[in-house]
């Protein structure tokens, strides 16, 4: 009774975890619900939804496929009904379910508590993606049809596996992975074929699992686009021609040096670890288990965020099932042969596991796991407040927008207001995005042209944790006496063109250097850590690096474990030429973890500008080491290397 319920408890405490990992608030302006939500709404009115890009009115007859439509119409449906509080629940609630699935799936080929210590790392890749997206269902359908086909092996005579047809037909129309579902059939009936090659003669499990495959690959072809949306999922990401980061490769996050990034931690040593599980179950033959798992690492080296997850939901299955028999034969030996070590140990394995999921449940509350999150039900603070500013003061485009907001102004704006681009890339043309939206940010005569062309009145732009690029224009365009900042809050600003039309607008609520102080006191002293971030953004970006560096230097006061802000100041010290105080500020950068290739850069050049050549060429060596193409660094070291030769 005792073991059932420690067994009991212990089951509550991991899908706790995963749950206080899941239970966060939704960022409206840095998300793509808000197009998902307008598709549902607008799929049954214009049949364009499902083909062209008409959202925009830079490309509006630009083809592409919608392959998640009908998640559009779940999401739609939500919205109306149980608002995004609920959908936060609903979202939850699939992702428990999966986790629970997936538990059971392991189960039935390993020892309960050995899943449960691999639970561990396992939900820690699983939390990469906990947002309420297509791939949710996708996870979803990938876990029951691991759970059918390994089901089917203890009940050949069953015919529950022919389930599988319409959930591969709800699988085609929400996302893009539903090709897994005929590669995992595929997988399991090659695996059949080779234990049985001695037998396939009229074999019963083959040939059901044949005419399965068959029947998954036909329903397939029931989506709006035919064809085209089966063949769509080979073609989608030859159509993208921008860097999107939740398609980087696994050697561009390692790039980036994140040291929030926990997924991309342990992912080589699981990896690793699942290798190792293999040769130690290599009697078991478990050919299905090993081609998904090569399948799922191979995905995630090659597109991380959206394959890691995969790389999660095969590697607890497979690697339980692997070391299982190891496991169980060491816990019988040791309460055979010591009796009362093994009960002791057993004990201590509880009681180190409930404290260790006990104490992440604190630390996933706390957002210290998914430091991108808010935990909570609902949106976020602020996350409607740009377009309700937009729409309280009758504010008008055309709208000059980035690539990371549109989907938010689909949302709230449309069909009033177009966009200029949103965050489908294979809904825009490759020249779209090489020869206008990119240059835009990096050169002011394509901005000019752009700007005679399409006649902007609004600039709206996401700001918050963005690339130089758009940085340097909204510090252009900041310091523009044709253009006026009148909304600023942590995610967004806009900016009116100073026209006669927008003067009393401008006047009301235009925030300049003069003024900036008092217009955004309500984000310097908030209490909110990232809304002072956003305070100290704004400073800087309007010219007023002294307000900006004060509010940095308040955070860091209260936060000293907060290495990127250290990172900052030291880059303000840089561009003030102080660069002692520079090599301080960056090493507490560094020191508190943030050992990125950007850290390691600045220290490089604070170190050249202080004379102290040596220490400069070794830490731009280490921002090499971690991102080889960062070009200042590779410059400023290539300089070095030619004038000091002896230091070679």
């Amino acid at each position: 009774m005792k073991l059932k319920l420690s067994k009991i408890l212990v089951f509550i405490l991991i899908l706790s975890f995963f749950g206080s990992l899941l239970i966060h608030k939704i960022a409206l302006p840095t998300d793509d619900l808000g197009r998902h939500i307008k598709n549902g709404e607008m799929v049954f009115k214009y049949a364009n939804v499902f083909r062209t890009n008409f959202y925009s009115y830079t490309e509006p007859n630009s083809q592409f496929i919608n392959h998640h439509w009908f998640f559009g119409v779940i999401s739609y449906f939500l919205s109306e009904t149980v608002g995004f509080g609920g959908m936060v629940i609903f979202g939850t609630i699939i992702l428990l379910f999966t986790f629970l699935m997936l538990f059971f799936v392991s189960k039935k080929k390993a020892d309960f508590w050995l899943i449960s210590i691999l639970s561990l790392p396992t939900i820690l890749l699983l939390g990469e993606r906990t947002d309420f997206r297509p791939e949710i269902f996708s996870y979803l359908f990938f876990v029951i049809f691991l759970y059918f086909l390994i089901d089917s092996e203890g009940h050949p005579n069953q015919n529950k596996i022919f389930w599988l047809i319409p959930i591969q037909l709800l699988w085609v129309n929400l996302h893009i992975f539903f090709f897994l579902g005929v590669i995992l059939v595929l997988g399991f009936l090659l695996e059949k074929i080779i234990l049985n090659r001695k037998n396939l003669k009229g074999n019963p499990q083959i040939k059901k699992l044949f005419f399965l495959l068959l029947f998954l690959i036909f329903v397939c072809f029931f989506n709006p686009n035919g064809i085209r949306g089966v063949l769509y999922p080979i073609s989608i990401f030859n159509r993208q021609s921008i860097q999107v980061m939740e398609n980087s490769s696994f050697s561009d996050i390692l790039k980036t040096g994140n040291p929030l990034n926990i997924s991309a931690k342990i992912f080589i040593p699981m990896v690793f670890l699942s290798a190792l599980s293999f040769v130690i179950g290599i009697r078991k033959k478990l050919i299905f288990y090993g081609l998904a798992s090569i399948g799922a690492a191979a995905a995630s080296f090659i597109i991380f965020s959206r394959g890691v997850a995969l790389f999660g939901l095969i590697f607890l299955p497979a690697v339980s099932s692997n070391l299982n028999g190891v496991f169980v034969s060491l816990k019988d030996r040791l309460c055979k042969k010591w009796p009362r070590v093994g009960k002791a140990a057993g004990t201590i394995l509880i009681v180190v596991l409930i404290i260790t999921f006990s104490y992440f449940i604190s630390l996933g509350i706390q957002e210290k796991i998914l430091k991108k999150h808010v935990f909570g039900i609902g949106l976020t603070t602020y996350s409607d407040s740009s377009a309700m500013f937009f729409k309280k003061e009758g504010l008008s485009g055309p709208i000059f927008n980035d690539f990371d907001i549109g989907s938010y102004l689909i949302y709230y704006l449309f069909p009033q207001e177009k966009v200029f681009v949103d965050n489908r890339p294979e809904a825009y043309s490759a020249s779209f995005f090489k020869d206008v939206y990119e240059p835009i940010f990096e050169k002011e005569e394509k901005w000019q042209e752009m700007l005679e062309k399409y006649n902007f009145n609004i600039i709206f732009l996401h700001y918050y944790d963005e690339g130089p690029n758009v940085w340097q224009f909204l510090f252009r365009r900041m310091n523009d006496p044709q253009w006026s900042l009148v909304y600023a809050d942590p995610y967004a600003v806009i900016l009116l063109k100073n026209s006669q039309a927008n003067l009393i607008l401008i006047e009301k609520f235009g925030i300049t250097k003069e003024n900036a102080e008092k217009k955004l006191e309500y984000l310097a002293e908030s209490q909110n850590t990232d809304y002072q971030i956003a305070a100290a953004d704004l400073f800087n970006l309007l010219g007023r690096m002294d307000l900006s560096e004060a509010v940095f230097i308040k955070v860091v006061a209260e936060h000293p474990e907060n290495g990127k802000i250290w990172m900052i100041i030291g880059e303000m010290q840089l561009a003030k030429n102080n660069p002692i105080s520079a090599i301080s500020y960056l090493n507490k950068a560094i020191n508190f973890g943030q050992k990125t290739s950007e850290a390691y850069s600045f220290l490089g050049l604070a170190y050249f500008n202080s004379g102290q050549i040596a220490k400069a060429r070794d830490a731009l060596q280490k921002s090499l080491e971690i991102n080889p193409d960062r070009q200042d660094a590779k410059n400023l070291f290539d300089t070095i290397e030619k004038n000091f030769p002896e230091l070679k």
